[in-house]
Parts: structure tokens; sequence; C-alpha cells
């Protein structure tokens, strides 16, 4: 940095200048990448909360109002129907997909047919797997 005297104005030289903001650039660049993979984490937890919560209470709703629900797993959302109105939609993050389309039928008792469904995620380099037991609406989500 030269110091100029001329009305006691200091400046940076270009160079200077460059070398501050590369070096600002590389330090951000550096911090986004992990605050990416929060975020992403955070959404990825945020969901399974959500799908846990709309599927406890479509399940209990179905057996106490004798209703016939349907769930269908798409590949960006999950979507649960009464009667063919859409009730509740669950939509994944973009770091999960669901890996084919699904429909499970919950009857008027709560009961429905085991089934697998594989939800990719791109985060975990692996998928999850949902495990949909036979019976009254139980499901269990491995790894």
């Amino acid at each position: 940095m030269k110091w100029k005297n001329r009305g006691k104005l200091a400046a940076f030289s270009l160079i200077e200048m460059v070398v501050v903001l590369a070096l600002s650039t590389f330090v951000l660049l550096l911090t986004i990448k992990p605050l990416d993979n929060s975020i992403s984490n955070l959404q990825e937890k945020i969901f399974w909360q959500s799908f846990k919560q709309t599927w406890t209470r479509e399940i209990i709703s179905s057996a106490k109002f004798n209703k016939v629900y349907t769930i269908e797993f798409k590949h960006d959302r999950v979507i649960f129907n009464e009667r063919n109105n859409i009730k509740v939609i669950v939509k994944l993050p973009r770091t999960l997909s669901i890996r084919r389309y699904e429909l499970i039928k919950v009857n008027d008792t709560g009961s429905i047919s085991g089934r697998t469904i594989i939800v990719d995620s791109s985060l975990q380099g692996k998928p999850y797997y949902i495990l949909v037991q036979l019976g009254w609406g139980k499901y269990h989500v491995t790894q």
C-alpha cells in the first residue's frame, strides 16, 4: 500500500485489492459448502418429522372416523388422500427422492398392506427404506 502525501489520501493499489478480494472469496467458498450441507441435513430431518406426524394423524383418523385413505409416494412428495381428495402434501427436500411410485390404501379400520418404499438420499449417499408393516399402519425407517 502506498501512502500519498497529496491531500493526505491513502489508497490501495489494484493488485492489493485483487488479492484481498481473492482471499475473501476463498474464505467464503470454504464456509458455504459446509453450511449448505448443514441446511440440507436439517431439511431432511424436518421432512422425516413432518412425515411421521402426518402419517400417525391420518392412520388414527381413518380408524376413528372409519374413512378410507390412500397414501401416494411420488418422486418429490407424499400425498395423503381422503376419497380422491388431496388432504395433505408432504414435500421432499431436494436431497431426497422416491425411487418409484407407490400407492398404499389405508382401510377404514386403519390397517394397511405391507410394503417397502425406497427413498434415495444424495446427502447421505445411501437410500432410506420405509418398511410399512402389515396391519395397523406401523412403519419403520432404516438406512
